[in-house]
């Protein structure tokens, strides 16, 4: 079973339930008599900074070229320090861009001795900046899974969400990727994408896409990768105010609450995974983070941490939180 714990926050996570008659997340978790608390968490995720090369309109955590939020050196070695003594399976980097934080190769050179799987999410774009090339060398040296953000197959769609350019720069990314050998059967080198809606709606069915996107990506542009993930956006940060000023904000709510799925509780991946943020502070997730909701609604830092979270303590919920449980879920 699972166990909640009520967060300090208005439960409606900003939206006022009289304004849009939202049903709370932990009263929806209350009609099906789930309860919600972790498991044996294996996954540490890192989030080197908010700064970022483009401006996603989909992006819960504002990221952007404006941001000064960046993971500095000594943080990084509280980080270091953290997977050295909590040896987790997975170690998950993410930001904004984390390949524009200085101290990204260190990172991955340092935790490679304390975890079995390493890996990178990255929009492409700055690893086909013309400075990466070294970057690309130690992925491929230390095996780190690459999780690329392509959000179509569709370029004036894909360009609409992140930015005039960027599909053509992905699609030279991929190639080169796909020249180092990343996303060919069998060479150890996985290379995974992940899509997301480029307006106010759900995620299709991901077994459909990823079969559309496997064959459109070899047909036209020659490239190969390992699997697809179909995502919905989360209603945070740039997308939340997108969704505002488009008047859709209501709409997508319901969608999410009406999509819930009782049985994808149980993967969702709060239960199995602590984020850090740039500046050392632990949350559930990386969506808690972009809500300001430390993890179980306490305040720690990295360095303060002795291992990994408890199997049965709490985690901090929000409205937020049916994002990962609409459909098939947000594992």
């Amino acid at each position: 079973m699972f166990t909640l714990q009520q967060t300090s926050r208005d439960e409606s996570g900003g939206f006022s339930n009289d304004t849009f008659n939202l049903v709370p997340f932990s009263q929806t978790l209350s009609k099906y008599g789930l309860k919600f608390n972790r498991g044996k968490t294996h996954t540490l995720q890192i989030n080197l900074g908010f700064l970022c090369n483009q401006t996603c309109r989909h992006c819960h955590l504002n990221a952007g070229p404006g941001r000064k939020e960046n993971m500095e050196s000594k943080i990084v070695d509280e980080v270091i320090a953290y997977a050295r003594r909590s040896q987790f399976e997975t170690i998950d980097i993410t930001g904004g861009a984390p390949e524009l934080n200085p101290n990204l190769s260190r990172l991955i050179e340092s935790i490679v001795p304390f975890a079995n799987r390493i890996m990178l999410r990255s929009n492409l774009s700055v690893l086909n900046d013309g400075k990466r090339d070294h970057l690309m060398t130690l992925l491929k040296q230390n095996r780190v899974v690459i999780v690329a953000s392509f959000p179509s197959l569709n370029e004036i769609q894909a360009d609409s969400q992140r930015g005039d350019g960027t599909f053509k720069i992905n699609i030279e990314a991929l190639r080169k990727l796909n020249a180092l050998g990343y996303g060919h059967k069998g060479s150890g080198l996985e290379l995974d994408l992940v899509s997301n809606p480029t307006g106010a709606f759900l995620a299709p069915s991901q077994a459909q896409t990823d079969e559309r996107f496997h064959q459109v990506l070899e047909q036209k542009w020659g490239i190969v990768f390992d699997q697809l993930f179909n995502f919905a956006n989360v209603p945070l940060g740039r997308y939340r105010n997108w969704l505002i000023k488009s008047e859709n904000l209501k709409q997508y709510m319901q969608k999410l609450i009406s999509g819930f799925n009782p049985l994808s509780v149980k993967d969702v991946m709060c239960r199995s995974l602590v984020s850090v943020s740039w500046d050392g502070y632990l949350y559930d997730c990386d969506f808690n983070l972009a809500g300001e909701l430390f993890m179980g609604g306490h305040k720690i830092h990295v360095s303060e941490m002795p291992g990994p979270p408890a199997p049965e303590s709490h985690i901090a919920t929000d409205n937020h939180c049916y994002t990962c449980t609409a459909g098939a879920g947000f594992t």
